[in-house]
């Protein structure tokens, strides 16, 4: 299990940013079949009922190609609708089913859970809320902005009319509806997603994620899914791509349990899931391929910096004392950067300080030089016009001194594009990121974004400077 992915994941949900995206994997707990088992299902049912050979085949050679939406549609085509809706009901009928413990994982949340979002039409998660949350099937054009409920994407049990299961079902719920993609594309780029339950294998979930990709513009958020062992590594790449990041476990007993574990880790103070037995990767390469680093801002390799452990600074004893190092110019960011980052202050997280906020009278160099010295995270505001100012290059070096003496911790933050990577800073981990690579703030088609970013990036930071040692 990646524990600098999971790390993040805790950070948003404490945000109360986090929605959970439940699949069939939650209900299968329960003994609910997955979506390939109801079209397995269906397959005999209409095998009984005398469908002829071609159509049998059709619809085994979807379930083999794991196209399990055309599987549901040529089953429902062979079965007739009045069929099909009677099967899946008595299928998926949750009634005196025990509520599985994912789903029971889920409801605990609820205290910083933002929503729930899901595919399956049972009534278990709306069971393990005990009714506090609504179940909606039809989204509102303000939903991104709503909080505590329930989402069923694909309909809910005895509801018929609202149910999606065919291919026409789809795409007149899914690609029909502009609402529907509005409100899918409106909290996917504001909120975070949690995918847990589902095989991310399935025409289902690529339908979604293919939806994600053309929403994300080439820069997609960071999302996260909970998978079993076993993810290939094409697979992998198209799941990053769509901007989710794997939070991989072992699923040692074959039953899932580590999932309901990990979500009810997520609460501060909750006990972390047991790690599982050493990987079998590289000495110094984590089971993502990348390079292992304590946190979300590590070095990047160059030089003779190549293999250092990340930057992670002093341990702060209250409120992380921040200071910002910006060229005048830039003033406009830096006021946007310190709102954006106004819940860590009323957390009581961290405590900024930039030389906006020297007040008539005082000494503008002393005062800046003690708050330097004092800072225990330095964030270099980089842009041309920074990286032409003496004043800043000073703040600079004393901030470069002051790493490398481990009593503070320094961020660049790129706020527009100049060659940033000449300077001598350029051996740190700036921000904000896109995947691997930086993206200067102004580069993003939505500045606030680029500054969730960031605060989402320096939030691990803090969190890590504020963590007693060990």
């Amino acid at each position: 299990m990646d524990d600098e992915i999971l790390e993040r994941l805790r950070e948003r949900y404490a945000s109360g940013n986090l929605i959970v995206f439940a699949g069939a994997g939650v209900s299968a707990g329960a003994g609910m079949p997955t979506w390939k088992q109801l079209a397995e299902r269906l397959r005999d049912s209409a095998r009984r009922k005398g469908a002829d050979r071609a159509a049998l085949d059709e619809i085994q050679h979807y379930i083999d190609a794991n196209q399990l939406i055309n599987a549901l549609s040529a089953a429902k085509l062979a079965l007739g609708p009045q069929d099909f809706g009677a099967i899946i009901d008595g299928a998926l009928d949750d009634r005196g089913r025990e509520i599985p413990e994912t789903a029971k994982a889920i409801a605990a949340l609820k205290p910083r859970l933002k929503a729930v979002l899901t595919t399956n039409i049972d009534r278990f998660l709306e069971r393990a809320f005990a009714g506090e949350w609504r179940a909606v099937d039809r989204p509102t054009g303000d939903i991104a902005a709503d909080s505590g409920y329930i989402l069923k994407l694909h309909g809910t049990l005895r509801a018929w009319d609202t149910w999606v299961f065919s291919r026409d079902q789809y795409d007149s719920a899914i690609f029909g509806s502009p609402l529907l993609q509005d409100a899918f594309g409106a909290l996917y780029r504001t909120h975070t997603l949690l995918f847990v339950g589902f095989g991310l294998a399935d025409d289902n979930i690529d339908q979604t994620l293919a939806r994600v990709r053309a929403l994300s513009g080439g820069q997609p958020p960071m999302h996260f899914a909970l998978v079993p062992e076993g993810v290939q590594p094409f697979r992998r790449r198209l799941l990053e791509a769509s901007g989710i990041r794997l939070i991989v476990y072992e699923n040692r007993g074959g039953d899932h349990a580590e999932v309901a574990e990990i979500l009810r880790s997520l609460e501060p103070g909750a006990a972390r899931p047991a790690p599982p037995p050493p990987p079998l990767d590289p000495p110094g390469v984590s089971a993502t391929g990348r390079p292992a680093s304590t946190g979300p801002i590590a070095e990047r390799p160059a030089g003779s910096t190549a293999g250092r452990p990340a930057d992670v600074g002093p341990l702060a004893k209250g409120p992380v004392r921040v200071f910002f190092s910006y060229a005048s110019r830039d003033e406009d960011l830096l006021a946007q950067l310190e709102a954006h980052m106004s819940p860590l202050r009323r957390q009581g997280l961290i405590a900024p300080w930039h030389s906006g906020k020297i007040g008539a009278g005082e000494d503008l160099e002393r005062t800046t030089r003690e708050q330097l010295e004092a800072a225990d995270l330095i964030l270099l505001l980089v842009s041309a016009s920074y990286l032409a100012s003496e004043q800043d290059d000073a703040q600079v070096s004393r901030a470069m001194e002051r790493r490398a003496a481990n009593q503070a911790t320094v961020v660049p933050v790129v706020l527009r594009p100049c060659d940033w990577e000449a300077t001598r800073f350029a051996g740190l981990q700036a921000v904000p990121r896109v995947g691997k690579v930086v993206r200067p703030v102004t580069d993003w088609s939505n500045v606030d974004e680029a500054l969730l970013q960031v605060v989402h990036e320096l939030r691990a930071v803090v969190t890590r400077l504020l963590a007693p040692r060990g």
